[in-house]
């Protein structure tokens, strides 16, 4: 029984012992953990206040401090008082003469314009001439009355200048030049085309392109995106789709320089073939005109003198019966 009760008193000393060390042991943990997380906390809120220092602090007191009172440095300004902008950046420097210059007379301002336009460039045709006088027939002009295009097709001076801007702008929008399939066609290429197209294409010898005024346009530049902006801006240079291109005759790819075909079509528009060039004043119809004129004047000089002699029979025969008696 002694050795029992020592052994179960051995046992409660070791328990005793070994509860001790642990509570010590997890004491030295929570310390050390404690320790370990006011050294983070420490650390993160050092990197903060730097941070806040360098980007904050520093900068306004570095930047704005040393010229708080700049501003009352400069002459003219009272302290309390707040410059203007001008004066607080530029300073009171010397004032500036005036540069007011006189008004250029008119022979100066034409010499600047044509200055300029020589500089700038003027015209995208520069060696087409729109005064040059156009001399020649329908399908038969002159080479010095037409002007070359970009592609080699020809046109009337003022129409290709005309054109050639529009096709300027149509360029800065697509990238590319306008796609043009005829513009001038000479006497015989009208033949031609009458040939081959019949009703569709103008009497030989009055197609607007046998003035160098019509153009026709590639079928792909007719429709799409392309063709809504030809419709939209070529009337701005004008270029214009005539009427009877999309009523007697369906023709979208034709188009012609307004300004001077009006010269050529008739004021009445009927009883022609307008298609792809339409009628011209040199028709059937003008020349009728003038000799009706002519015929009313002839026959009314003819009636004029036949009442005249009527009355003399009259008066001659009265004194017959007086001698018979």
């Amino acid at each position: 029984m002694r050795m029992f009760a020592g052994a179960t008193s051995a046992t409660a000393d070791v328990l005793v012992v070994s509860r001790k060390r642990k509570r010590i042991a997890e004491t030295q943990e929570i310390q050390i953990r404690s320790a370990h997380r006011r050294r983070k906390a420490l650390t993160r809120s050092g990197v903060l206040v730097g941070f806040v220092l360098a980007m904050v602090i520093y900068p306004i007191v570095g930047t704005i401090g040393p010229y708080a009172d700049a501003a009352s440095a400069l002459p003219g300004v009272v302290k309390g008082q707040a410059p203007t902008t001008a004066l607080a950046l530029l300073g009171g420097g010397p004032a500036l003469a005036s540069s007011d210059l006189p008004l250029p007379t008119i022979d100066e301002e034409a010499r600047a314009i044509a200055t300029s336009s020589e500089v700038i460039g003027g015209t995208p045709l520069p060696d087409c001439d729109p005064t040059t006088a156009v001399t020649g027939s329908n399908g038969r002009l002159s080479a010095a009355s037409l002007c070359r295009l970009w592609n080699g097709l020809v046109l009337e001076p003022e129409a290709a200048i005309a054109f050639a801007a529009l096709d300027e702008h149509f360029k800065s929008v697509f990238g590319r030049d306008m796609c043009l399939d005829q513009t001038y066609r000479t006497l015989a290429q009208q033949y031609s085309t009458k040939a081959s197209r019949g009703y569709m294409a103008a009497t030989p010898g009055t197609s607007m392109h046998g003035w160098g005024l019509a153009v026709d346009f590639c079928a792909s530049d007719t429709v799409g995106a392309a063709g809504a902006w030809i419709k939209k801006n070529a009337p701005t240079y004008g270029w214009v789709h005539p009427a009877w291109a999309s009523t007697v005759k369906i023709e979208p790819w034709h188009w012609e320089y307004a300004r001077l075909t009006q010269k050529y079509y008739d004021n009445t528009w009927t009883g022609g073939n307008y298609s792809d060039g339409g009628s011209t004043k040199t028709t059937v119809s003008t020349s009728t005109a003038k000799t009706t004129t002519t015929t009313t004047t002839t026959t009314t000089t003819v009636t004029s003198p036949t009442p005249a002699p009527a009355p003399k029979p009259s008066v001659a025969p009265s004194p017959a019966p007086s001698p018979s008696p």
